[in-house]
């Protein structure tokens, strides 16, 4: 997963202007004196993402339930990291294995979020996130109609498992199994954000300019400004490839980060599709400074898998094998509509 640490932006990061913090507002401002969100910031939680439905509209948990659900997740890994040895799982069939990471590469979180909030997901007041669309659904079900059959080519596969993208890099970025950190530098006149997942990197204007209108991007086209002590930043222009949590294109995002206090940064986004979802929806998660490193991710580098991908894919289509296979799917896309039934509920709607 990672092997050394992380070379890139290192260029980049000895052109940028000393951060000196102003005396006055120390250690919160940069010396050109606009919030000092720089640092290295970790945002693993076990706050769940959407509001678990025995908390209905309540939006904070009592400091007792807080303090009791840290406790209770402490003595789940105490416990696990204690059981005594189990005897070996049945023989795996094809689609268990597609994500058998040993245990010690997970690393999910340990605590709920600062704030006691109950979801990450803070509008709608429900504090879970709108449905999506029909297009939405059949467009998944797209997804999964291609990636059930025999790749031919790389482009056949999804773009994680490309190492193309990484699943909780974002924009936005959002809590997931491993390589949660992210580190902000800052230049007068941009601010750059480097993801520990793939390494993903943005480096943002703070002069609010214009989006470019005709090229598309991984990560959307990125433009920032300062709103008192808030650096906002809007991005559009994905590619058609780049899906988060069902977006599409065309979704309209909006980033909000907010130096709190020395060791806290809010990061709060909304997410407009309205092609994808039934209305916009919003989150806010406070991020915890941390003094580890970030490290090189390594996707590629020792991963065979692919390889092998395309070798079997070869193997299927030459002995005219081409019909799709769930087997094909990983596993975390099983949950992916088929076409089929999608076309029989529209017809059964109209």
């Amino acid at each position: 997963m990672t092997t050394s640490p992380t070379s890139r932006f290192a260029a980049i990061a000895a052109l940028v202007a000393p951060i000196a913090l102003a005396a006055d507002d120390a250690p919160l401002k940069t010396s050109w004196g606009v919030p000092d969100l720089t640092g290295t910031w970790d945002f693993a939680t076990i706050t769940p993402f959407n509001r678990p439905g025995r908390f209905g509209d309540r939006e904070y948990l009592t400091e007792e339930e807080y303090n009791g659900w840290n406790d209770s997740a402490r003595q789940r890994r105490e416990q696990s990291d204690l059981a005594p040895s189990r005897p070996a799982p049945e023989t795996p069939t094809q689609g268990d294995v597609d994500v058998g990471y040993n245990s010690f590469f997970i690393d999910s979180g340990r605590h709920l979020s600062p704030g006691r909030r109950t979801s990450i997901v803070v509008d709608p007041p429900n504090g879970r996130m709108p449905g999506n669309t029909m297009a939405a659904l059949m467009r998944y079900a797209e997804m999964r109609e291609r990636w059930e059959h025999p790749p031919r080519t790389p482009a056949d596969r999804p773009p994680a498992t490309r190492c193309l993208v990484g699943f909780n890099a974002g924009p936005p970025m959002s809590s997931g199994a491993y390589n949660n950190l992210v580190r902000i530098f800052q230049s007068p006149g941009h601010v750059g954000i480097l993801n520990e997942m793939i390494n993903d990197h943005r480096m943002i204007a703070t002069d609010g300019g214009e989006h470019m209108s005709d090229v598309s991007f991984w990560k959307g086209d990125s433009i920032g400004r300062w709103e008192g002590d808030t650096f906002v930043v809007q991005t559009k222009s994905f590619r058609p490839e780049t899906n988060f949590r069902g977006s599409g294109p065309n979704m309209h995002l909006t980033e909000r980060f907010t130096r709190i206090d020395e060791n806290t940064l809010r990061y709060e986004y909304t997410v407009d599709d309205p092609e994808m979802f039934q209305g916009s929806w919003s989150t806010e998660q406070d991020w915890v400074r941390t003094d580890t490193d970030i490290y090189e991710y390594a996707c590629h580098e020792g991963n065979r898998s692919l390889l092998m991908q395309m070798r079997a894919g070869k193997q299927q289509y030459d002995a005219g094998n081409v019909e799709a296979d769930d087997t094909w799917l990983p596993t975390w896309f099983k949950w992916m509509p088929k076409k089929a039934d999608l076309l029989a509920r529209q017809a059964g709607e109209e």
